[in-house]
């Protein structure tokens, strides 16, 4: 039992020390925990590693390349319930979009939304885009 008591003992004597030098801002001076798990909102600027930002560059990037494109879905395609003829200003490109990532939000042609996905190269069929994120922009 006294090794115990002089353990916390020792213990409540050295928080002192851990303590951020004068001159140096800590979390007290700072209003809470400043390290990597605060979080301000995430991250605002551009995104890196997506070359293929356009229809154009996209029908000649390899497949699995990631893609970012804004445009409009122009049609669904008959016979299908998740393939869709997308255009931007450089062409158009089937991409294959699951029902759940509409999240119940309605898309008509006059919307213009982006996209990211990857590159979908398979033989004997139209190059397309298989679809991981929509968001309607406008």
């Amino acid at each position: 039992m006294k090794i115990f008591s002089l353990l916390l003992l020792a213990m409540s004597l050295s928080v002192p020390a851990l303590a951020a030098p004068d001159g140096v801002p800590g979390p007290a001076d700072a209003g809470g925990y400043q390290g990597p798990a605060a979080s301000y909102g995430g991250f605002q600027g551009p995104t890196g590693g997506t070359d293929n930002d356009t229809v154009a560059k996209a029908l000649k990037a390899w497949d699995e390349s990631p893609v970012l494109l804004t445009g409009n879905i122009v049609e669904r395609l008959a016979g299908s319930d998740d393939k869709y003829m997308f255009r931007d200003a450089t062409g158009q490109i089937i991409v294959d979009i699951d029902h759940e990532l509409f999240w119940g939000k309605t898309v008509t042609p006059a919307n213009t939304v982006r996209i990211a996905g990857e590159v979908d190269k398979e033989m004997f069929e139209a190059t397309k885009i298989d679809v991981k994120f929509l968001e309607v922009i406008k």
